[in-house]
């Protein structure tokens, strides 16, 4: 696998976890109590994952373009 089908693979999770915390996010105003606390803690965890996620692909996607500036 080469550096740019790694990239890819992170952007395709990037999106795939961007989905996941839109698709929660209109429950935010149905649950109550205990079960608003887990999905706010899932969505925290989705976060994250989906930031670690692009941050990644961009270090990933630009690491040639650092390559050529040595």
């Amino acid at each position: 696998m080469t550096i740019d089908e790694l990239a890819k693979e992170y952007e395709q999770q990037y999106k795939i976890l961007s989905a996941k915390l839109d698709g929660l996010k209109p429950l935010l105003c149905v649950y109550r109590g205990n079960d608003l606390l887990i999905l706010r803690r899932k969505m925290k965890t989705y976060y994250d994952m989906a930031c670690d996620c692009k941050r990644i692909y961009s270090l990933l996607s630009s690491y040639y373009d650092e390559q050529e500036d040595v």
